[in-house]
Protein backbone atom coordinates (compact mmCIF):
# COMPACT_ATOMS: atom_id res chain seq x y z
CA UNK A 1 0.00 0.00 0.00
CA UNK A 2 2.97 2.71 0.55
CA UNK A 3 4.28 1.88 -2.48
CA UNK A 4 0.80 2.61 -3.82
CA UNK A 5 0.42 5.40 -2.42
CA UNK A 6 4.14 7.27 -2.90
CA UNK A 7 3.14 6.24 -6.84
CA UNK A 8 0.07 8.16 -6.90
CA UNK A 9 0.31 11.44 -4.59
CA UNK A 10 -2.69 13.01 -4.64
CA UNK A 11 -3.78 16.22 -2.40
CA UNK A 12 -6.44 15.91 0.46
CA UNK A 13 -8.95 18.10 -1.87
CA UNK A 14 -8.35 16.46 -5.41
CA UNK A 15 -11.53 14.86 -6.94
CA UNK A 16 -10.73 10.81 -7.97
CA UNK A 17 -12.38 9.09 -10.38
CA UNK A 18 -12.12 5.07 -10.35
CA UNK A 19 -13.56 3.29 -13.47
CA UNK A 20 -14.90 -0.25 -13.64
CA UNK A 21 -13.95 -0.14 -9.73
CA UNK A 22 -16.28 -3.40 -8.50
CA UNK A 23 -17.19 -2.68 -5.11
CA UNK A 24 -14.34 -0.10 -4.45
CA UNK A 25 -12.96 -2.24 -2.29
CA UNK A 26 -9.10 -1.01 -3.35
CA UNK A 27 -9.91 2.47 -3.65
CA UNK A 28 -11.46 2.74 -0.31
CA UNK A 29 -8.02 1.55 1.38
CA UNK A 30 -6.46 3.99 -0.39
CA UNK A 31 -8.22 6.63 0.53
CA UNK A 32 -8.53 5.79 4.12
CA UNK A 33 -4.64 5.88 3.82
CA UNK A 34 -4.26 9.14 1.70
CA UNK A 35 -7.84 11.03 2.29
CA UNK A 36 -9.00 13.19 -1.04
CA UNK A 37 -11.41 15.65 -1.64
CA UNK A 38 -13.90 13.58 -3.58
CA UNK A 39 -14.18 9.71 -4.73
CA UNK A 40 -16.57 8.65 -6.87
CA UNK A 41 -16.63 5.16 -7.55
CA UNK A 42 -18.15 4.21 -10.98
CA UNK A 43 -19.48 0.74 -12.24
CA UNK A 44 -21.93 -0.84 -14.51
CA UNK A 45 -22.93 -3.75 -11.78
CA UNK A 46 -25.33 -2.29 -9.34
CA UNK A 47 -25.51 -5.45 -7.48
CA UNK A 48 -21.63 -5.34 -6.81
CA UNK A 49 -21.68 -1.31 -6.72
CA UNK A 50 -23.85 -0.82 -3.32
CA UNK A 51 -23.89 1.78 -0.69
CA UNK A 52 -24.14 -1.64 1.85
CA UNK A 53 -20.72 -2.90 0.09
CA UNK A 54 -19.07 0.52 0.05
CA UNK A 55 -20.55 0.76 3.55
CA UNK A 56 -18.71 -2.31 4.73
CA UNK A 57 -15.28 -1.45 2.99
CA UNK A 58 -15.24 1.92 5.11
CA UNK A 59 -15.74 0.10 8.43
CA UNK A 60 -13.45 -2.16 7.92
CA UNK A 61 -10.56 -0.19 6.71
CA UNK A 62 -11.37 2.39 9.55
CA UNK A 63 -11.05 -0.39 12.36
CA UNK A 64 -7.93 -1.92 10.37
CA UNK A 65 -6.07 1.44 9.56
CA UNK A 66 -7.19 3.25 12.96
CA UNK A 67 -8.55 6.19 11.43
CA UNK A 68 -11.70 8.05 9.98
CA UNK A 69 -12.99 8.04 6.41
CA UNK A 70 -12.85 11.91 5.57
CA UNK A 71 -13.01 11.41 2.02
CA UNK A 72 -16.64 12.14 0.19
CA UNK A 73 -17.74 8.99 -1.51
CA UNK A 74 -20.15 9.10 -4.55
CA UNK A 75 -21.44 6.01 -6.20
CA UNK A 76 -22.29 5.76 -9.69
CA UNK A 77 -23.51 2.72 -11.69
CA UNK A 78 -23.43 3.60 -14.84
CA UNK A 79 -21.13 2.22 -18.60
CA UNK A 80 -17.44 3.24 -18.35
CA UNK A 81 -17.67 3.94 -21.94
CA UNK A 82 -20.07 6.85 -21.36
CA UNK A 83 -19.92 8.42 -18.40
CA UNK A 84 -22.23 10.91 -17.16
CA UNK A 85 -19.46 13.24 -15.54
CA UNK A 86 -18.84 16.53 -16.31
CA UNK A 87 -15.61 17.50 -18.69
CA UNK A 88 -12.75 18.46 -16.70
CA UNK A 89 -13.68 17.12 -13.31
CA UNK A 90 -11.26 15.02 -12.12
CA UNK A 91 -7.70 15.28 -10.60
CA UNK A 92 -7.34 11.85 -11.24
CA UNK A 93 -8.75 9.24 -12.48
CA UNK A 94 -7.61 5.34 -11.31
CA UNK A 95 -8.43 1.92 -12.76
CA UNK A 96 -7.35 -0.76 -11.13
CA UNK A 97 -7.04 -3.96 -12.78
CA UNK A 98 -10.20 -3.54 -15.31
CA UNK A 99 -8.24 -1.83 -18.24
CA UNK A 100 -8.16 -5.02 -19.94
CA UNK A 101 -12.02 -5.92 -19.19
CA UNK A 102 -13.34 -3.15 -20.59
CA UNK A 103 -15.18 -4.06 -24.43
CA UNK A 104 -14.06 -0.71 -25.90
CA UNK A 105 -10.73 0.33 -24.19
CA UNK A 106 -10.38 3.43 -26.25
CA UNK A 107 -13.70 4.68 -25.37
CA UNK A 108 -12.32 4.35 -21.84
CA UNK A 109 -8.89 5.85 -22.27
CA UNK A 110 -10.97 8.36 -24.61
CA UNK A 111 -13.50 9.25 -21.43
CA UNK A 112 -10.48 9.73 -19.02
CA UNK A 113 -8.99 11.91 -20.87
CA UNK A 114 -12.03 14.09 -21.02
CA UNK A 115 -13.29 14.07 -17.46
CA UNK A 116 -9.97 15.10 -16.52
CA UNK A 117 -8.77 18.52 -15.91
CA UNK A 118 -5.51 19.52 -17.99
CA UNK A 119 -2.07 18.38 -15.88
CA UNK A 120 -4.39 15.63 -13.96
CA UNK A 121 -3.55 12.19 -13.79
CA UNK A 122 -4.31 8.72 -14.91
CA UNK A 123 -3.25 5.66 -12.75
CA UNK A 124 -3.87 2.22 -14.38
CA UNK A 125 -2.22 -0.64 -12.27
CA UNK A 126 -2.63 -3.70 -14.92
CA UNK A 127 -1.87 -7.58 -14.84
CA UNK A 128 0.08 -7.66 -17.96
CA UNK A 129 2.12 -10.25 -20.56
CA UNK A 130 5.27 -10.51 -20.32
CA UNK A 131 6.84 -13.07 -22.99
CA UNK A 132 4.07 -14.47 -24.04
CA UNK A 133 0.68 -13.36 -24.51
CA UNK A 134 -1.46 -14.25 -21.09
CA UNK A 135 -5.09 -14.38 -19.95
CA UNK A 136 -6.52 -12.87 -17.06
CA UNK A 137 -7.10 -15.65 -14.82
CA UNK A 138 -10.18 -14.40 -13.20
CA UNK A 139 -12.35 -13.21 -16.28
CA UNK A 140 -10.61 -14.77 -19.32
CA UNK A 141 -9.77 -11.92 -21.11
CA UNK A 142 -5.98 -10.87 -22.94
CA UNK A 143 -3.43 -9.27 -21.22
CA UNK A 144 -1.15 -6.44 -22.62
CA UNK A 145 2.17 -6.18 -23.14
CA UNK A 146 3.51 -3.07 -21.02
CA UNK A 147 4.50 -1.80 -24.44
CA UNK A 148 1.04 -1.95 -25.43
CA UNK A 149 -0.79 -0.67 -22.97
CA UNK A 150 1.35 2.41 -22.82
CA UNK A 151 0.53 2.96 -26.57
CA UNK A 152 -2.41 2.70 -26.62
CA UNK A 153 -3.06 5.56 -23.68
CA UNK A 154 -0.23 7.68 -25.32
CA UNK A 155 -2.32 7.30 -28.61
CA UNK A 156 -5.35 8.89 -26.44
CA UNK A 157 -3.25 12.04 -26.00
CA UNK A 158 -1.77 10.78 -22.99
CA UNK A 159 1.97 11.62 -21.84
CA UNK A 160 3.93 8.98 -19.57
CA UNK A 161 5.12 10.10 -16.37
CA UNK A 162 6.14 6.96 -14.64
CA UNK A 163 6.05 3.21 -14.66
CA UNK A 164 6.63 0.53 -11.96
CA UNK A 165 7.10 -2.95 -11.78
CA UNK A 166 4.50 -3.65 -8.70
CA UNK A 167 5.10 -7.50 -8.51
CA UNK A 168 5.80 -10.13 -11.11
CA UNK A 169 2.71 -10.16 -12.44
CA UNK A 170 1.12 -6.03 -12.67
CA UNK A 171 2.41 -2.67 -13.31
CA UNK A 172 2.28 0.86 -12.47
CA UNK A 173 1.52 3.78 -14.65
CA UNK A 174 1.07 6.94 -14.54
CA UNK A 175 -0.01 9.35 -17.52
CA UNK A 176 -1.00 13.39 -17.18
CA UNK A 177 -3.41 15.13 -19.71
Amino acid sequence: MKELLKFTPWKNTDTLVSLGCGSGWWEINCVIHQPAGQLILVDHDFQVLTNEEVGESISYFENTANAKNTTSILLKNEDVHALTLESETADWVLIFNALHEFNQIDLVIQEAFRILKKGGQLFIEEEISISVPRMHKGCGKKLFFAEELISLVSAAGFEMVNKKQKDEKAIYLLFEK
